[in-house]
Parts: C-alpha cells; sequence; structure tokens
C-alpha cells in the first residue's frame, strides 16, 4: 500500500507539474489573447452605439444595422476563439493527451481510490459558455417576446456560427415569417440550405427564387443561383448572374467580387469562345494608371510632455481605426506597452478583427491612442487618449499624440 502511495503522488506531481508548465510561464503582451481583447472592444463599440443612438447622433435605423453587426461579430469572435489559441497552450494541451495516453491505469486506480466522479469531467472554455448563456438568453427573451423579427434574425446567425444548422434554419424561418419581404434574410436561408445539402438543391433554389422575385438585385442570391446553373453545366447562364451580382457590389466589396470574377474565368474556359460574356469590371472614378491605396494605415505615436508623469512602464497603450461613417467597431488594433512610447505604427488587414471588416473595405477612418492603466479595452475614466480623424486609407507619417485625458 505505501508504494502505491509514492507511485500515485509521483504521478500526480508529475501530471500537475506538466499542466502547469505553459502557465508558468511569464506572458508577454505579443502573447496576450488577441479574442479576448477583440471582444471588449466589442463591447466598447456596443456602449458608444448606444450612447449616439440616445443622443440622437443615428437614426433608429442605422442603430439597429450597427447593433446587428456588432452582435454578430461578437459571435464570431467567441465562436472562433479556438483558433487563436497560442502555441504554449497547444503544448499544453498535447502534453497533456500525452500523459493520458502513459498513465490511464494509474489515473483510473487513483479515480476509484479517491471516489470523485466529478473530476473525470473537463469544464468548458468559459468563452464557449459564454457564448452558450448569450444564446440562451436570447432564447428565453424570444419565448416571452415571438414577435422580435431582430432577435430571430440574430438567434439564426448564431445558431449558423456554431453549426447548429437545424436550430438556425428554424429562427430563420421564424424572422422570414414576420419579414416575408427581406429578401436578405431568404438569402443566407438558402445559403445555409445549401451549406446542410452540400449542394444548391431545390429547397436551396426555391428560397434564392424568392429573393431575387423581391429583388432581382440582391447579390447573394445572384451568386448562388450563378452557382447553381454552373452546377448543372449552364456555364453562359451562371457567368451572367455573376456578372449581375458583381454589379450590385460596391467598392468595399473586393473580396466578394474577386471569387466571382475567379469563377466566371472557370466557368468562361469552358464555354465556346463564341459565346463568351465579358467579367464585369468594378466602377472607379480614378485613370487606369493610378495606383490603388495601399490598404494601411501608418505613422508615429507619442505622448504629450504635459501626460509624461501620468504613465508608468507598462501601462497598456492600444491603437486601433474606426470607420469614419459607418459600424463604431474597431477594424484594426494593435497594442504595445507605455515603455515603448513613443513608436511607429502600422495598421493593416493582418490586424482586422474580422475579414468583412478590414480596413481595406472602408475609404476613411479615424485613428485612435489610448493608454489604460488596467489594460481594458474599454475606455475608462483616467485613461489617456488622443486621435485624428478622416484619415484616408494609405495615409502615412500621421504623427498622432496622446494629448488628453478621459473624463
Amino acid at each position: 500500500m505505501t508504494l502505491f502511495i509514492i507511485i500515485a503522488i509521483l504521478i500526480m506531481g508529475i501530471a500537475i507539474l506538466i499542466l502547469l508548465m505553459p502557465f508558468l510561464r511569464k506572458p508577454s503582451i505579443s502573447t496576450v489573447d488577441q479574442s479576448q481583447s477583440n471582444l471588449l472592444i466589442l463591447q466598447e463599440g456596443l456602449v458608444n452605439l448606444e450612447k449616439e443612438f440616445q443622443e440622437g447622433l443615428i437614426t433608429a435605423e442605422q442603430y439597429a444595422f450597427q447593433k446587428s453587426e456588432i452582435e454578430m461579430r461578437t459571435v464570431e469572435e467567441v465562436v472562433n476563439v479556438n483558433d487563436k489559441k497560442n502555441p504554449e497552450q497547444k503544448q499544453a494541451r498535447w502534453l497533456s493527451y500525452g500523459l493520458i495516453a502513459v498513465v490511464p491505469l494509474a489515473v483510473a486506480g487513483l479515480y476509484l481510490i479517491l471516489g470523485s466522479p466529478a473530476a473525470i469531467f473537463v469544464e468548458k472554455d468559459p468563452q464557449a459558455k459564454q457564448i452558450e448563456e448569450m444564446v440562451s438568453q436570447l432564447e428565453r427573451r424570444l419565448k416571452v417576446e415571438p414577435d422580435n423579427a431582430d432577435g430571430w434574425k440574430f438567434l439564426g446567425r448564431s445558431y449558423a456560427a456554431m453549426n447548429r444548422v437545424p436550430e438556425a434554419k428554424m429562427a430563420y424561418l421564424k424572422a422570414i415569417a414576420l419579414e416575408p419581404k427581406n429578401d436578405y434574410l431568404l438569402a443566407d436561408l438558402a445559403d445555409l440550405t445549401a451549406f446542410q445539402n452540400k449542394s444548391i438543391n431545390a429547397e436551396a433554389r426555391g428560397y434564392i427564387d424568392q429573393a431575387l422575385a423581391i429583388n432581382p438585385k440582391n447579390p447573394k442570391a445572384l451568386a448562388l443561383r450563378g452557382s447553381a446553373e454552373f452546377d448543372q453545366k449552364n456555364f453562359a447562364a451562371a457567368v451572367n448572374d455573376w456578372n449581375l451580382a458583381i454589379a450590385s457590389l460596391g467598392p468595399k466589396d473586393q473580396e466578394f467580387i474577386k471569387g466571382l470574377q475567379d469563377s466566371i474565368q472557370e466557368a468562361q474556359s469552358l464555354i465556346k469562345p463564341s459565346t463568351k460574356t465579358p467579367i464585369a469590371k468594378t466602377s472607379t472614378t480614378k485613370n487606369s494608371t493610378d495606383k490603388a491605396p495601399v490598404a494601411q494605415v501608418s505613422g508615429k505615436v507619442s505622448l504629450s510632455a504635459q501626460l509624461q508623469s501620468k504613465i508608468e512602464p507598462n501601462d497598456t497603450v492600444f491603437i486601433y481605426a474606426r470607420a469614419s461613417s459607418g459600424p463604431r467597431m474597431p477594424l484594426a488594433i494593435m497594442r504595445f506597452t507605455a515603455k515603448d512610447l513613443p513608436r511607429t505604427f502600422e495598421l493593416n488587414d493582418s490586424l482586422a478583427m474580422s475579414p468583412q471588416m478590414a480596413l481595406s473595405k472602408f475609404d476613411e477612418f479615424t485613428i485612435v491612442g489610448r493608454i489604460s492603466k488596467s489594460g481594458n479595452a474599454i475606455t475608462q475614466p483616467g485613461d489617456l487618449i488622443g486621435e485624428i480623424e478622416h484619415v484616408p486609407l494609405g495615409t502615412k507619417n500621421i504623427s498622432l499624440v496622446i494629448n488628453k485625458v478621459q473624463p
């Protein structure tokens, strides 16, 4: 028995040491969980949006649209958070798996002796629990407010992000029942149905046709119908639909347009040369010799001399860009410590919080610099702030000075 206890204690000690190794290392600013910062920034955006609406600075329609965008980004950020874990966390995970593979019998023996059945259940990721709780709250709210169309829309998007496709379809159908003329909802439902069936089947095609009957220029529905025609080898019809979709998109949809243009070229390679349709070009006011602006904003950030005494070397500095007109959420963000000031910075699409909300999709920005003692991404009273408004995409050598205190 004594030998067994000694072996058991050694095994437990080794297990605890291996599992704690990643957490004993002192984290640096570069390895801080970016997703957590993004969630806090999104929360700040929602607070600012609520304030603007209450002050009458935006309309109810603008408020509803921007709130929906922020809520959807929150869902995506939390659901995708596991894809952003740092290498140390991944290493710890594989070490843990190795430990389990080596000593399964010992673990089982300890479990039987200690009599702790709950110890074998692994607690869920707290951020996954957060999104599940948010969805549960919305489900409860919709039981009380079944006619809340916006609630059903958001619930459908949340379910889709969580890969709960049947529940997502149910929520979309509830929303469509309340807003039967919403062509965008019908296009989203068609896309979801095609994803579920791994093809654009008759059900998905029905939703596409309904959307286009309401709005013949709906780009998503046109793109989906083009894909359906391509699958049926109706290549000329597919090219026509994709060209119509491109014509309905704007300069901020370049990624979507590029995908459609690639599909058009593939379809055209399968059509006889005499029947080829030219690829639609996006309209532009620039001369053909003009270069497109670089998808970045860069410069140097510094702290005014009057505020030097108010910071500590380890205070957190946030630099981020918001669109001058559009959603209030930051489009790209970077952070470092105050000891690095003054410092050059570059905000670009690689720092985007979402591929759909990247710098390159907008033309003009407000660049914000903020120093936080708490490290909180949400603006707090006493934070030090500086900002520059109306900065065009591609601007270099910005001089951003943090020169005021947040009241």
